[in-house]
C-alpha cells in the first residue's frame, strides 16, 4: 500500500452528453443509481460549462486550464488533419498529466485521447490505451480487440442501425464485447490491478454517449419511447437570430416527426444508464481494494448535446444544452455531499485537481482553482466564464481561412449570456426570463451598453493569456 497520503484520481470524461441528462442533474427521465449514490456525499456542479462546445478544443481547454485561444486546439484533430493549424495540442502546451507526472503520480489513458499524435504516448501518461483518431498506420486497441474476438465492429459497420433524416445513430447490441465503454472501463481496471506504491491519476475517456449510439438492450427497457420528452425548442423560428443558425449541419429535416425525436431521445438516455453501470464496476472495484475513500473521482462532458433542442442535433452551437455539461466530484475522505450553484468554467478543474494533488497552481492560465471552497463547503465567487468556437464551415466542411478558426466568443455573467459572432448578428439572452434561448435582445437598443461592457470583458479576457486567434475581441471594443 503507499505511504503517500495525496489523494488517487480518476477522471471519466463522457464525449456529448446533455447536462441535464442525469439523475443526479435532476433528471425525471435518465437512470443513473451508481452516480446518484455518489452524488449524494459528493459535490454536484449545477451550472458547469464547457470552454468550447466541439469535442478537441473543449478536451484541451478542460486538461490545460486554457481557453482555445491561448491552447490554439480550435478544431476537431483527425490523423489527416496532422499537424494542420489549429488542428492539435501543441506538444509544449502544459497538461494535468504533465503536472501530475511531476508530482510523483502514476498516469494512465484509456479511450480517445483526440488532441493530436494519439497513437504515441506524451504529456506524463505512461499507460496509454487509446482507441480511435490514430490513423491506418497504428493499431488500434479496440478494433484489435472486435477482431480478436471474432465480433463484428459495429461502429465502423453499424448493421441494423437506425437513423431518422439527420439525427443520432442508434442500435441495439446483446454482446458486452462490442460495447466500447465496456471495453474501456475494462482497461480501466487493468490499470487498477497493475501494482504501484505511487499515487496514481486515470483519464477515463469515455466515447459514449457520441453516435454511434450502441445500447445493451437490458438498458432499453428502462425507457418508454412514449413517455420521452419533446424539446420545447424543437421547431425553433430563429426569429432575430444569426443566420447561420438556419444552415447548420445538424439541423432536424422537417419530416422527422416528434416520436421520432422521441425514439432517439429513449435510446441516448439508455446508453447513459449503460455508462452508469460501468462507472459501478469502477466505484466497485476501488471500494474493494480499499482505495475509495482516498480518491478523487470525476465524472462529467467534455461538452453538451442539442437533442433537438433548436431544432438540431448534436453541438457546436453556444446554446446551454451544447456548452453546459453535468459534472459531479466525490472524495469521500475530504468532500461532503453539497451542490454548487455557481457557475464553473472548462478551464477550472485542471488547477483545483492541481492544488488538491499538492502542487501549486499554473500561474499564466485562464481557469482559478477552488480547491479550498470546496473543501469548505462553500460556493466560489462568482466570476463570468466563457466559451470560443470556430465557424461550423471550419468544424464540418473543411474552411482554412485562418480568421473563420476564431468566430464565436461567449461570455456568461449571471443570468446574462451574451455571444459575440465575428461574421453574424450577435446574441443576447436573459436567461432568468429567457431560460430557452428563444428571444435575442442584443439588436435592442437598450441593452447596447451592456453589449458594449460584455465586449470589453471578453477582449481583457482574451488578454490575459495573448488572444492569439482571437485578437479581433481586442480590435472592436
Amino acid at each position: 500500500m503507499p505511504t503517500d497520503e495525496r489523494p488517487n484520481i480518476i477522471w471519466v470524461m463522457c464525449d456529448q452528453m446533455r447536462w441535464d441528462a442525469a439523475g443526479f442533474m435532476g433528471s425525471p427521465y435518465v437512470r443513473t443509481p451508481n452516480l446518484d449514490r455518489i452524488a449524494e456525499n459528493g459535490v454536484v456542479f449545477e451550472n458547469a460549462y464547457c470552454a468550447s462546445p466541439v469535442c478537441s478544443p473543449a478536451r484541451a481547454s478542460w486538461l490545460t486550464g486554457l481557453y482555445p485561444h491561448a491552447h490554439t486546439q480550435l478544431r476537431n484533430y483527425g490523423p489527416r488533419r496532422g499537424r494542420t493549424y489549429g488542428s492539435h495540442l501543441p506538444t509544449d502546451t502544459v497538461t494535468i498529466g504533465d503536472h501530475l507526472k511531476d508530482a510523483g503520480y502514476r498516469c494512465g489513458l484509456v479511450g480517445p485521447w483526440h488532441l493530436g499524435d494519439d497513437h504515441q504516448p506524451q504529456h506524463g501518461f505512461g499507460f496509454w490505451r487509446p482507441y480511435r483518431y490514430l490513423g491506418p498506420d497504428h493499431p488500434d486497441p479496440l478494433y484489435e480487440h472486435f477482431e480478436s474476438e471474432g465480433i463484428d465492429n459495429i461502429y465502423t459497420n453499424p448493421e441494423g442501425s437506425t437513423q431518422h433524416g439527420n439525427t443520432l445513430e442508434f442500435v441495439t447490441t446483446s454482446d458486452p464485447r462490442q460495447q466500447r465503454t465496456t471495453w474501456t472501463v475494462d482497461r480501466s481496471l487493468d490499470f487498477l490491478d497493475e501494482p504501484h506504491d505511487d499515487p496514481f491519476f486515470l483519464f477515463v475517456s469515455v466515447k459514449d454517449p457520441h453516435p454511434l449510439i450502441a445500447v445493451p438492450p437490458e438498458c432499453l427497457e428502462h425507457y418508454t419511447i412514449d413517455d420521452m420528452p419533446v424539446p420545447e425548442t424543437l421547431r425553433d423560428s430563429f426569429e432575430g437570430k444569426p443566420a447561420y443558425h438556419q444552415h447548420g449541419k445538424f439541423r432536424i429535416p422537417a419530416d422527422v416527426t416528434d416520436r421520432q425525436i422521441q425514439e432517439m431521445t429513449a435510446y441516448y438516455f439508455a446508453l447513459i444508464t449503460h455508462i452508469d453501470t460501468q462507472v459501478g464496476r469502477l466505484i466497485d472495484a476501488l471500494d474493494r481494494k480499499g482505495q475509495l475513500d482516498n480518491t478523487i473521482l470525476i465524472f462529467m462532458s467534455d461538452h453538451g448535446e442539442l437533442l433537438g433542442d433548436h431544432g438540431y442535433t448534436e453541438k457546436c452551437f453556444l446554446y446551454e444544452a451544447s456548452v453546459r455539461v453535468p459534472m459531479l466530484v466525490s472524495w469521500p475522505a475530504r468532500l461532503s455531499g453539497t451542490r454548487i450553484s455557481t457557475p464553473f468554467g472548462g478551464v477550472d478543474l485542471m488547477p483545483t485537481l492541481v492544488e488538491w494533488a499538492g502542487r501549486p497552481v499554473p500561474g499564466r492560465i485562464d481557469g482559478r482553482s477552488v480547491a479550498q471552497d470546496l473543501l469548505e463547503t462553500r460556493e466560489p465567487s462568482a466570476e463570468p466564464l466563457f466559451a470560443e468556437i470556430a465557424t461550423q464551415d471550419v468544424i464540418y466542411r473543411g474552411e482554412e481561412d485562418r480568421d473563420l478558426f476564431a468566430g464565436h466568443v461567449m461570455m456568461l455573467d449571471d443570468n446574462w449570456k451574451y455571444v459575440w459572432n465575428r461574421f453574424d448578428t450577435d446574441e443576447l439572452y436573459d436567461l432568468s426570463t429567457d431560460p430557452s434561448e428563444l428571444k435575442n435582445l442584443a439588436p435592442l437598443a437598450d441593452h447596447a451598453s451592456l453589449v458594449a461592457e460584455m465586449r470589453g470583458r471578453i477582449g481583457e479576457m482574451v488578454s490575459h493569456t495573448g488572444p492569439g486567434p482571437y485578437a479581433w475581441c481586442t480590435e472592436c471594443t
